[in-house]
């Protein structure tokens, strides 16, 4: 796994973000969201699903768990936030092999306890003061992609290898 660190001044800043992300979807993919209340997990998801076209648009999930979105990749929306820690989407019905024809986005997947592969691509998402960072780690192959075009948005990207 490599990572990025991508500095957002705002929530603007956190939907670029995922605007640059999107194209890097490919059917199959896990986007493993995380970080505290607030910081921009939906505006994030939000965003990606713009971007795929999804209809309907994307919301947060909280009161009904997953959603589900047509688009240029279908796309599967959960919200593990009211979730017990240690549950497994695959055995509560809410990820389904048919989530392999599109992307599954989990926010607050750090609830979750499943194995999503070493392929899922993480974007840990932290507030600072009234700033916030985004961590994205993915497989090599996939990384120099999305460092290239977070740039390309006028996103301050720092990788580590």
């Amino acid at each position: 796994m490599s990572e990025l660190h991508i500095h957002l001044a705002d929530l603007a800043d956190t939907a670029r973000l995922g605007a640059a992300l999107a194209p890097h979807l490919v059917a199959g993919d896990r986007l493993l969201l995380n970080g505290e209340i607030g910081a921009g997990k939906t505006t994030l998801a939000r965003a990606i699903g713009e971007e795929l076209g999804a209809d309907p648009p994307l919301a947060s999930p909280t009161f009904v768990l997953a959603s589900e979105h047509s688009g240029r990749l279908p796309i599967i929306h959960i919200d593990a936030y009211r979730l017990d820690a240690g549950s497994d989407p695959i055995a509560l019905g809410l990820f389904e092999p048919r989530s392999e024809l599109g992307v599954a986005i989990f926010e607050w997947s750090e609830r979750l306890a499943w194995d999503p592969g070493d392929a899922a691509l993480r974007v840990d998402l932290r507030v600072i003061g009234q700033e916030r960072e985004a961590r994205v780690r993915a497989p090599e192959s996939r990384i120099s992609p999305i460092a290239a075009t977070a740039m390309q948005a006028g996103l301050g990207v720092r990788r580590d290898r």
